[in-house]
């Protein structure tokens, strides 16, 4: 068979091998979740594994350390935090109901006062019939959420499969990366390597990047919190922390409820609170991020609004989270095909 009518049945395979497996992998997307998750904490964790193979330590033996590490320093934090976690969520489960009732006192007294604030009656019924859907909407969302909240815990579970199925994709990592290596035509492998390094190396130093990031930016508006007289310090770091993954738009999503906490205290402790938060904040883009990610994705700033925003409108919380990443790849990717486009001998 001549070498190009064999690349292009090579090509034609693959593209099957592509559209029939994620046909497969949508209609069976309510179990996928685990795959992902595992092949991520492998692909998070082969660095550490191999770094202990080049110190004379067998792959098993290294992957059995790294876990065991892992494990060890989970359970560790899980038992430190734990006792403050469950008190922090008992005080929020005990204030809450007062706090709701005292804020809904506040906005009926405050369309009460609108209604004899003597502007114009069709401008104070249009304010009072939005405040009234305002009302709505939240209780409708959290009603949504409690009911929601068994299934979405159910389906949480089959996520416990993830570290085992990890440790299946470390052992077999050389394996899978010469499978899919073969599937490249011979003359193109080596490009095609380097296309992957490329594009791990933005994927690796961004993760990398974030994680820290987020955990110094956590620890910090805690700790200030807590400075301030604030009590959930622990919840608070928590919540801070993780919305600090997401790009640009993460500080504000997590300051809300880290204000609404607040709210609990008081007035006040509100303002003390968002003054903690602008200074940690400020601190993040001027010294933390700089110094620790620099420009990790290097795309530009307008870019990364625009894809936040779409990965937002399309895939949720896990759209604005993996929205910049995807983008970077995209990017490393759209270079070697208009480079290839370009000088063909690239």
């Amino acid at each position: 068979m001549p070498v190009l009518r064999r690349e292009k049945w090579r090509w034609v395979f693959l593209a099957g091998i592509i559209l029939g497996g994620g046909a497969l992998l949508l209609a069976v997307r309510a179990v996928v979740g685990p795959f992902l998750l595992g092949f991520a904490l492998a692909y998070l964790l082969n660095p550490l594994v191999e770094g202990l193979e080049r110190r004379g330590v067998g792959r098993r033996w290294a992957i059995a350390v790294v876990f065991v590490a892992i494990v060890g320093g989970l359970i560790l934090a899980v038992v430190l935090s734990l006792p403050v976690l469950y008190t922090e969520l008992a005080k929020i489960a005990a204030v809450l109901p007062r706090t709701m009732q005292s804020l809904d006192r506040y906005i009926l007294n405050f369309r009460g006062n609108l209604r004899t604030s003597g502007l114009p009656e069709r401008i104070a019924l249009t304010v009072d019939q939005h405040l009234a859907q305002g009302e709505g909407f939240l209780l409708a969302k959290l009603s949504w959420t409690l009911r929601v909240l068994p299934d979405m815990l159910a389906s949480l579970s089959l996520y416990i499969l993830a570290p085992i199925l990890a440790i299946y994709f470390l052992a077999d990592w050389r394996r899978l990366g010469d499978g899919l290596a073969w599937l490249v035509p011979q003359r193109r492998r080596a490009e095609w390597l380097r296309l992957w390094r490329d594009i791990n190396h933005v994927i690796r130093r961004f993760i990398r990047g974030n994680l820290v990031v987020a955990g110094i930016v956590g620890v910090l508006i805690g700790l200030g919190s807590k400075l301030a007289g604030m009590d959930y310090a622990l919840l608070i770091g928590l919540i801070s922390g993780i919305s600090d993954l997401i790009p640009y738009f993460g500080p504000f999503i997590g300051a809300v409820p880290v204000l609404l906490l607040a709210l609990t205290k008081s007035p006040l402790m509100v303002g003390k609170v968002a003054l903690v938060i602008i200074v940690v904040q400020q601190l993040e883009g001027n010294f933390i991020s700089p110094k620790l990610m620099g420009d990790s994705v290097r795309l530009h700033p307008l870019w990364i609004v625009f894809v936040l925003l779409a990965g937002g409108e399309l895939a949720g919380f896990w759209g604005l989270l993996l929205a910049v990443p995807l983008a970077a790849v995209l990017k490393v990717i759209l270079r070697y095909l208009y480079l290839r486009l370009v000088s063909p001998s690239v």
